[in-house]
């Protein structure tokens, strides 16, 4: 990333903090490039730092740098770090190198919540797959346009949740027939903040999966005020892609059929990897999630107890 080129947004920019924190605890900085990238990004920090959020460790460590930072500035611009001396460039460094530890620490504890949400999707969709004969699902991807995320920081982006969140749980008009869900929310270094989104209908009461997820688009367009972003897994064209290698798992599914099945789990559980870290969220309100399923144990289901009993929950 070319930090005097980048337009900054609250996403890229603690990406960029959290990759020069690395960097400099892992990899070789020299002084003069370790005080280009600092000047760059303290700057671009002034403009987004809140109080009211909780930061990723490497975050917390360029907050604390950034602290020193503003003493030995005393008052003048950000580019006078570029005249800092050894001294206060050895200072900074060794702020920034306690991250090494706690690294590895916060990587465990994203692997270790991972593996908890995944067996909650697990045996989620497991209940619902042993409950029902044929489910329709439909993936669609929600985000923000790259030109327009400079706008949009994770309340925001908590803000749109929360009203999706809320029209999905009332089954509003595209969420008419569901009957489950998952969301995961993610943060990526080109696609920013974006959610990804399972949807499960009963195939009696909808059938085009396709239209179904479009629908879901133009919510979402009215919900981020038209500065939304999305992809349709359901489109003919991306599930032909799979069908060819016998791996599509969105459209509707035969819940006797193994190979659909599979697939179907495999769609979802691509929700919940431990191995996608570079995507975890760098900021969060104070307790956020940034997972969710559906409930199966509702009163409007029949026959709970004799699934509950078969899947051996």
């Amino acid at each position: 990333m070319n930090l005097t080129t980048v337009i900054w947004n609250e996403s890229n920019l603690c990406t960029a903090i959290e990759d020069f924190v690395y960097d400099v605890c892992f990899e070789q900085v020299g002084e003069q490039q370790f005080k280009q990238s600092l000047s760059t990004l303290y700057e671009a920090f002034q403009h987004f730092y809140s109080a009211q959020l909780h930061y990723a460790e490497s975050i917390q460590y360029f907050i604390q740098c950034k602290y020193w930072i503003d003493h030995f500035l005393n008052g003048q611009s950000a580019s006078y770090i570029l005249n800092f001396n050894t001294q206060q460039v050895q200072t900074l460094c060794c702020v920034l190198y306690q991250y090494r530890n706690d690294y590895w620490n916060e990587l465990n504890r994203f692997i270790q919540q991972e593996q908890q949400n995944r067996n909650t999707l697990y045996q989620y969709l497991t209940k619902l797959i042993t409950h029902y004969s044929e489910l329709l699902f439909v993936r669609v991807d929600l985000g923000y346009l790259e030109e327009q995320q400079v706008y949009i920081g994770i309340q925001d982006v908590q803000q749109h949740m929360n009203i999706l969140r809320n029209r999905i749980a009332n089954q509003d008009g595209c969420f008419m027939g569901l009957q489950g869900y998952a969301w995961a929310l993610e943060q990526g270094a080109k696609k920013g903040y974006h959610c990804h989104l399972l949807l499960i209908y009963d195939p009696s009461k909808r059938l085009s999966d396709w239209y179904l997820a479009d629908q879901v688009w133009k919510l979402w367009q009215s919900i981020t005020g038209n500065l939304g972003w999305y992809f349709n897994c359901n489109t003919t064209e991306h599930k032909q892609k799979f069908m060819r290698n016998n791996r599509l798992g969105v459209g509707n599914i035969q819940c006797n059929v193994q190979l659909e099945v599979s697939n179907a789990f495999n769609t979802g559980m691509y929700l919940v990897n431990p191995e996608k870290y570079a995507q975890h969220l760098r900021a969060k309100i104070p307790y956020m999630r940034s997972f969710g399923t559906g409930q199966f144990e509702v009163n409007w289901r029949r026959g709970i107890a004799q699934t509950l009993q078969q899947c051996g929950f």
